[in-house]
């Protein structure tokens, strides 16, 4: 079980100040009422008493109030010398606790509390490369990356909360605040068997699914062979890493330099290239061909439907439209 010492420290140091403060000003009060009472012609009232007490614990010392006898002067040297040691101990708990909050953000020991954001599982350079491109595309999104062999935050996502935590335990996406997150990516671990890792994947999912249903997953498997098991588990999408790479070897032997044009296609700018759109309400049960005269912009190229689980591209100009469809567009970026 994971330990939020963090947090347990947080918020008896805060409790601590919020006493230490109570009893500072406790004390500055009854400070404040003797030297009234010791010297009423210097001290007017409790107030003004009160006001000299609190500018000197605190070494400013205006002189707009000075005691005039001797305990009134060794009262306002104890209070001087609590104040030098009083503001010393705040300002000391107060950078250590700067640095300590730094450092367990670095090592993933803390908990995410806002929603919307995107989950990462695994480190990795196709990871790394994902939080890139979807900071670039999205600034202001929040990202999440879940991790338990790192030590610390990597450096090349300062703008990351990391988690330190097993993916196959409820309490990691717990502190991931995984009830109200967006979308999860599961990155399968490449440093081991493949059979393990996709097996460890498909665990992860059930993990997170069981916390949060309808929580939008895509899983990252090596082989076939856990397909069935993540469509089971709840996967949205999945990605085959190793048969899509073989795909794309295969169209770069047969038609040389087409990985660089599928790379092109792929490609994020200002929009998006390659994007879905729902079917008009008014194009429903009508043909793909008047889908393309109704929908179809110099900027904006029709190439297909998205049925369900099937993809249909450059269907038929005679091809039916039904009510759920969507449509595949190829855009035009901006440059």
């Amino acid at each position: 079980m994971y330990r939020f010492d963090f947090i347990v420290q947080s918020y008896a140091k805060f409790h601590n100040l919020l006493r230490m403060t109570g009893i500072v000003f406790l004390f500055t009060l009854i400070i404040g009422t003797i030297i009234h009472l010791l010297e009423p012609e210097a001290f007017p009232s409790v107030f003004d008493g009160l006001w000299w007490a609190v500018v000197s614990i605190s070494t400013v010392g205006y002189g707009d109030f000075v005691p005039e006898t001797i305990i009134g002067r060794i009262l306002g040297i104890i209070l001087i010398i609590s104040g030098i040691a009083i503001f010393s101990f705040f300002i000391t708990n107060l950078a250590s606790s700067t640095v300590l909050s730094r450092q367990e953000k670095e090592k993933g020991r803390v908990s995410h509390q806002k929603e919307g954001h995107y989950i990462i599982v695994g480190w990795n350079e196709r990871s790394h490369e994902l939080i890139k491109q979807l900071q670039k595309i999205h600034p202001g999104l929040e990202i999440v990356l879940i991790d338990e062999t790192l030590q610390k935050k990597p450096d090349q996502c300062p703008k990351v909360i990391f988690i330190k935590g097993s993916p196959t335990v409820d309490e990691t996406f717990e502190r991931a605040n995984a009830m109200k997150a967006h979308t999860i990516i599961i990155t399968s671990n490449l440093h081991i068997d493949e059979k393990a890792a996709d097996a460890n994947t498909v665990l992860t999912l059930l993990t997170v699914k069981g916390i949060h249903q309808n929580i939008y997953a895509i899983v990252e498997l090596v082989t076939k062979n856990q397909v069935k098991n993540a469509e089971r588990a709840g996967a949205d999408e999945i990605i085959l890493s190793s048969n899509h790479l073989s795909l794309l070897m295969i169209n770069g032997i047969l038609f040389h330099g087409m990985t660089s044009v599928i790379e092109e296609m792929l490609t994020h700018g200002e929009k998006d290239q390659l994007a879905f759109k729902e079917l008009p309400i008014e194009l429903i049960d009508k043909n793909f061909g008047e889908a393309i005269e109704t929908c179809q912009t110099e900027n904006s190229f029709l190439i297909g439907i998205r049925r369900e689980n099937e993809t249909i591209l450059h269907p038929s100009r005679g091809s039916n439209l039904l009510k759920g469809d969507k449509l595949i567009f190829f855009n035009r970026l901006s440059h």
